[in-house]
């Protein structure tokens, strides 16, 4: 079948327009409702207003909210990160104010603007979704690496499971050491605000059976971990080593508790 541009255009037309439409909420507010979506199947809100000469786009500051929840915002605004982060915006003329981003845009340019914003904010997200995939996917590897070059595979039992608790198989050890004086080391690798969460789950069913043990907890990254769930942790968890690269620490603290 032979393409008529015209036609096609028409067609194209069309189907944009029916994907993005202009809604007033019931406080008066105008909001985008465009196919620009989180990883869980949200939209980004993009809300409308009257700027100087035209339209502002802005999500009040809903895309650095949802970061937060799987990230410390002042480190994924500084270093390398904040870095990238400015040079999206840049690339898409995409302001900051505060932890607002917003674009301007004559009504004639709206189209091409909504465009603009929608990709900067995607691109944004998805700092977020690269980071974790790759700390995630080498970050165990690297643990055991180097847990095993300073404690020796014969002395330590990898997601050992313990034997006087009860539903113990719901509660393995990332690595379970014997401890000086007959006690036990728990070492719990810990790459992301997730296993944070779940570690501390695991410690304070620990301690709620009353057990004798001390733990250590390695990060992927400390500053990474949000605060609310860092202070959680700390509250049941015992040593800290804030990364891997801090492979002296560790040392020192399991040479001191390992028998």
């Amino acid at each position: 079948m032979a393409i008529i541009p015209d036609e096609l255009q028409k067609r194209l037309c069309d189907q944009l327009c029916a994907t993005v439409q202009v809604e007033r909420r019931a406080d008066d507010v105008l909001m985008l409702d465009a196919e620009f979506k989180f990883p869980d199947g949200d939209r980004y809100p993009i809300y409308l207003s009257e700027s100087p000469g035209g339209v502002r786009l802005s999500d009040r500051g809903d895309t650095l909210m949802r970061i937060s929840y799987d990230h410390d915002l002042d480190a994924f605004l500084t270093g390398s990160r904040g870095l990238l982060v400015e040079r999206i915006l840049a690339e898409e003329s995409v302001a900051k104010d505060g932890g607002v981003f917003y674009l301007d845009t004559p009504i004639d340019d709206l189209a091409a603007a909504l465009f603009r914003y929608g990709r900067a904010l995607i691109r944004i997200y998805d700092l977020t979704l690269r980071s974790r995939s790759r700390s995630i996917s080498t970050f165990y590897e690297d643990f055991a690496n180097l847990v095993l070059q300073i404690i020796g595979e014969e002395r330590v039992k990898r997601d050992h499971l313990l034997t006087d608790i009860p539903n113990s198989d719901a509660y393995p050890i990332d690595y379970w050491l014997e401890g000086k004086g007959g006690g036990q080391v728990f070492l719990f690798g810990v790459p992301n605000r997730d296993k944070a969460r779940l570690t501390t789950i695991f410690l304070s069913y620990f301690h709620r059976y009353k057990l004798d043990f001390e733990s250590i907890l390695v990060f992927s990254d400390q500053a990474e971990i949000p605060r609310q769930d860092l202070a959680r942790l700390s509250d049941v968890g015992g040593e800290m080593v804030s990364s891997l690269a801090s492979g002296n620490e560790l040392q020192r603290k399991l040479m001191r508790r390992a028998a």
